[in-house]
């Protein structure tokens, strides 16, 4: 039996079954990038090292209730579909769960409640998940991982501990479900879990986060799976201590490459291919393999690019690039640079919401009220671009958490 199956069904009993998934098929952007692909070296990795030995949290109960502070809760008024998004409509107060069969026209399927300040994740078609906590970075308090079936109402908690630190509760799931990778945080340590039918233990342990400022344009943390669910990426610059770029085996955990300094990852589209940005190179963009084990450059040219995402059901990144003067341009890279390009516009902050379209937001010069921010920032207004029609529409979305189906769910 499969290390993560049982966690699987933990899933299985919230939804009762295991939807089935479909993909769209799209035309490439037209405009060409010509950046192509290059036979850099490849860069060196850091030495392999075992996790810091740490006593594994025990086994909760299963299953667990959501305490009441951390609950959310659904109300459904339709049928769950094959293109989802959890998304925040314009002057709405709640997330919702939408039908993203036409983006334009999103139609509002479960509206969430409960907890005011998490970020739900959409993991299945009908099942969410979100982290909370009582803590917070001065103070350990409580924290859970729950998940909810938005349709039955059925809750429960996959993970809890003592927190609140940042980057507490950062989680991700395997595209069968069967593994949940999740970062715990507070005053002494960050500690990377992974968790499944075998057990939740402690993978990877890292310094304390200090405080300090935040640059929007170099600061990240990513937590995810590969395509093909073979291994977890944990790349972040917030910690005192410990390689900020760590790939590890999906089926125990050990370590498969790590970098001292990296930032602004994402896994591709389909298989095991890391894309990630090295500080230290003036903005390459750099892709780590699985096949080979190692790391070379992707783009031919530095671009400083800004939380680049893969889309579900083809071969593309979307990321945004700021300019000398702050200015955000939005981006394409596909199907190895065989198509892709600079979006029209003043757009950044890119999300795909199916295969074909992806959700953006306006800027406009701020100044002289910009604060801490760059001197471009969103202005409120926000679009949709369809890349098989190349037509950008105006949109009543604010803010999208996530969309269905994820990369290797096609």
């Amino acid at each position: 039996m499969r290390r993560g199956l049982v966690l699987a069904c933990l899933l299985l009993a919230l939804t009762g079954c295991s939807p089935g998934s479909s993909s769209t098929a799209h035309t490439s952007p037209h405009a060409s990038l010509t950046p192509g692909i290059s036979p850099s070296p490849s860069i060196s990795p850091s030495p392999s090292s075992s996790a810091s030995p740490l006593s594994t949290p025990s086994p909760l109960p299963s299953p667990v209730t959501v305490p009441s502070w951390a609950a959310v809760t659904a109300t459904c008024g339709g049928a769950a579909t094959s293109l989802e998004a959890l998304i925040q409509v314009q002057g709405a107060s709640s997330p919702v769960l939408a039908d993203m069969t036409d983006p334009t026209n999103p139609k509002t399927l479960c509206t969430l409640g409960g907890a005011s300040s998490v970020s739900p994740e959409l993991v299945t078609q009908t099942v969410v998940s979100w982290s909370a906590t009582q803590g917070s970075p001065g103070t350990v308090g409580a924290s859970v991982i729950g998940v909810l079936d938005l349709f039955t109402g059925t809750s429960t908690v996959a993970a809890g501990w003592q927190g609140g630190g940042f980057m507490d509760g950062l989680h991700a799931w395997s595209p069968d479900r069967g593994f949940l990778a999740y970062a715990t945080s507070d005053p002494t340590a960050v500690n990377l879990h992974l968790l499944s039918g075998g057990g939740d233990r402690v993978v990877a342990t890292l310094g304390p986060v200090p405080g300090r400022g935040v640059s929007p344009t170099q600061d990240d943390a990513y937590l995810g799976f590969s395509a093909d669910g073979a291994y977890f990426a944990f790349v972040q610059t917030f910690t005192s201590s410990g390689d900020q770029l760590q790939i590890r085996r999906t089926q125990d955990g050990s370590l498969a490459y790590s970098l001292p300094a990296a930032t602004m990852a994402t896994w591709g589209s389909t298989g095991s291919s890391l894309y990630f940005r090295v500080p230290s190179t003036n903005g390459a963009i750099m892709v780590w393999n699985s096949a080979t084990g190692a790391a070379s450059q992707a783009l031919g040219q530095s671009l400083m690019w800004i939380q680049p995402r893969a889309d579900a059901g083809d071969d593309n990144l979307a990321f945004t690039i700021r300019d000398a003067a702050g200015v955000p341009h939005v981006w394409l890279y596909g199907h190895g640079g065989r198509s892709g390009g600079e979006l029209p516009a003043v757009r950044s902050e890119p999300a795909w919401l199916n295969s074909t379209t992806i959700f953006y937001v306006e800027e406009a010069a701020c100044a002289p009220n910009c604060g801490i921010g760059p001197p471009w920032q969103p202005d409120g207004k926000t679009f949709t671009f369809d890349l098989a029609l190349q037509a950008e529409t105006t949109s009543r979305i604010a803010t999208v958490f996530g969309a269905w189906p994820r990369p290797g769910q096609v």
